[in-house]
């Protein structure tokens, strides 16, 4: 049986993390095998879900063990988005949200039970069950009810309105499913805040009785079995109440340590961190996969065109631009998803410390930015990115990049879909916007220094990201102001400057991927490496000012001779890129057999008709 290795030295720490973790072949290996038994098998997609889950459970360690350190679930993360996207976000729903939400909030996951064991071992598939289909912003007004009954000490979970319906991948009849489902508590009448419930959805027959699975509905972006959940009557133990220090004694009184909504809600939807924490460095695998396997097709397709017959499509210079630039922003990502996992370990480590919890931002648009500000924002960008780079790699491979086996349209998919799943970007940007413009102090403002920060250094992008913040900080700033004095509050403060907050957030995010992006290279040892990497990172900075040239110039963060001098400055860049491309292909590609698309292939043709006669 074939395993699979990665290169290690410096960039395959960047790329992989800085542990050569056994699991990561382990997985790839299985992964693969079972493709290729299954390669002529017709199985029901629910159920074929359901078996690819459980040997994914089969091949990982404890969940206590995984749990404890956010590189493996990364590893797992990375691993199966590369090898099949849709069945990551069953991954993503079973282990980072539904059995996230239980290692976070049960004071001992054990006392659950029958559900807990199901869910560990993989005879049931997890599912996470916060999203409300008839309202925006359902996260903040959430009307699924878990009413206390005191008589049994059981929570009767209800949807009282069609609009209360949740959504999720549970559609289909592949085998048994539990739920974490957030729902707001009532005992005595009385609304205390949404919790999270543990609740058997289905057995292998269908919904247990109570529950309602709507028919399927596609998502063509992101296949799997959709549906809508409604409950009615449903009756959950006591000790399946995620209550997180929370308890309603023998005579019915209910105590919260937290005391507030608000603070209830932000802790529920905590589990949002461990899917921000690992997301981004999945999507950026997707991303890194497909400006690998486009630039080797493009190096070795033969174009007709009459200005070079038989020229390779590589050499083309807006080719040059576009998948090279792709390699660039991918590079990015991966440095923005291992700052994301470093986020995460160390506010792990405060936690158990017994730090004081940080501050957060208030709850406006969407609760996320108040659960964690930097890693949401993180989330945001980085799935943008992959989109974005999946996109133009489709594009720029013309009918190859939307054939279903050469995957980029999954990585694109994927990568779309998540712009709102797990928590929408749009409203995490606005909310990360209106946070820092009412922060005290205001940020860098004025233009770069172009002269001494030449537009072809690593160095340069920062800077013009981090200028890019504060001018659109101060100018937001500057409005609420005049807003506040002229007696504006609420939606009439605001509604004139979603879009100028939504600018400020994205900026944001901007500089903290430049800043990933740059500390890594400096970080960096060896001399050919850094030759290597230097441009690279430069490269990224270049491409993503050109695209945002029309912001930075109205900003007025760049000159109009500095985002004219760019197609220069890029050339030059793909020029020095070109001779590192070997190197920089197989330290940031997946390992080769490990991923089933023909795109990358010596001879595309013969590896296309290949896999279409498995």
């Amino acid at each position: 049986m074939t395993t699979y290795t990665q290169p290690l030295g410096e960039l395959g720490e960047i790329v992989n993390g800085s542990r050569p973790y056994s699991l990561r072949s382990r997985l790839l290996t299985a992964l693969a095998a079972d493709r290729e038994q299954s390669a002529h098998a017709s199985e029901d997609p629910a159920r074929r879900v359901h078996r690819r889950l459980r040997l994914i459970v089969d091949n990982l360690p404890t969940v206590g063990e995984l749990f404890r350190d956010p590189e493996q679930l990364a590893v797992v993360g990375e691993c199966v988005a590369l090898a099949d996207p849709p069945l990551y976000m069953a991954v993503l729903n079973h282990y980072a949200l539904c059995l996230g939400s239980v290692v976070t909030l049960a004071d001992d996951p054990a006392v659950i039970g029958g559900p807990w064991q199901a869910l560990t071992s993989g005879r049931a598939k997890g599912v996470f069950l916060v999203t409300e289909v008839g309202d925006a912003s359902s996260h903040l007004g959430i009307r699924t009810t878990a009413r206390f009954d005191p008589d049994t000490r059981e929570f009767v979970l209800d949807t009282p309105v069609v609009g209360a319906a949740k959504f999720s991948g549970v559609g289909g009849s592949g085998g048994p499913q539990s739920a974490v489902v957030c729902a707001r508590l009532v005992v005595d009448g009385t609304a205390r805040g949404v919790f999270s419930f543990v609740v058997e959805l289905t057995d292998a027959v269908g919904p247990l009785p109570g529950v309602s699975v709507s028919r399927s509905i596609g998502v063509p972006s992101l296949p799997l079995d959709y549906a809508l959940v409604r409950f009615d009557g449903v009756r959950v133990p006591y000790v399946q109440w995620l209550r997180d220090r929370a308890r309603i004694d023998a005579d019915g009184a209910f105590h919260d340590p937290l005391g507030d909504p608000d603070a209830r809600l932000q802790r529920t939807l905590s589990v949002g961190r461990i899917l921000w924490a690992t997301l981004p460095s999945a999507v950026a695998a997707m991303a890194r996969q497909s400006a690998v396997t486009s630039l080797r097709f493009s190096a070795h397709r033969r174009a007709h065109g009459r200005l070079a017959p038989g020229a390779r499509v590589l050499e083309l210079r807006n080719q040059q631009h576009a998948l090279l630039g792709a390699l660039a922003e991918s590079f990015a990502l991966t440095c923005a998803g291992r700052t994301a996992r470093e986020i995460w370990a160390r506010s792990r480590t405060a936690a158990a410390c017994g730090a004081p919890a940080r501050r957060t931002d208030g709850m406006t648009f969407s609760p996320w930015t108040a659960v964690d500000r930097p890693l949401a924002v993180l989330k945001a960008v980085t799935v943008r990115g992959a989109a974005r780079v999946a996109a133009e790699c489709q594009h720029r491979c013309g009918l190859a990049g939307f054939l279903h086996p050469n995957l980029l349209d999954g990585y694109h998919g994927f990568a779309h879909a998540f712009d709102t799943a797990g928590g929408d970007s749009q409203l995490i940007l606005l909310d990360a916007g209106r946070a820092l413009a009412q922060e005290r102090g205001g940020g860098a403002g004025g233009t770069v220094p172009l002269v001494d920060v030449p537009a072809d250094q690593p160095g340069w992008w920062p800077a013009a990201a981090r200028a890019q913040e504060g001018c659109l900080r101060d100018e937001l700033q500057r409005s609420v102001r005049r807003g506040v004095q002229a007696g504006r509050t609420g939606l009439k403060l605001w509604n004139p400057l979603l879009d100028t907050a939504h600018g400020l957030g994205e900026a944001y995010g901007a500089r903290l991927v430049a800043d990933a992006t740059a500390a890594a290279v400096e970080a960096v040892h060896d001399p050919e490496l850094r030759s290597a990497l230097r441009p690279l990172a430069a490269l990224y900075g270049a491409v993503e000012a050109r695209r945002t040239a029309g912001r930075l110039l109205a900003a007025g963060t760049l000159a109009p001779a500095a985002v004219r001098a760019l197609p220069a400055v890029i050339d030059d860049l793909c020029d020095r890129l070109l001779p590192h491309l070997p190197l920089l292909c197989e330290a940031m590609g997946a390992p080769s057999g490990a991923v089933p698309a023909p795109l990358g292939a010596d001879d595309y043709a013969a590896a296309l008709y290949d896999f279409l006669d498995r």
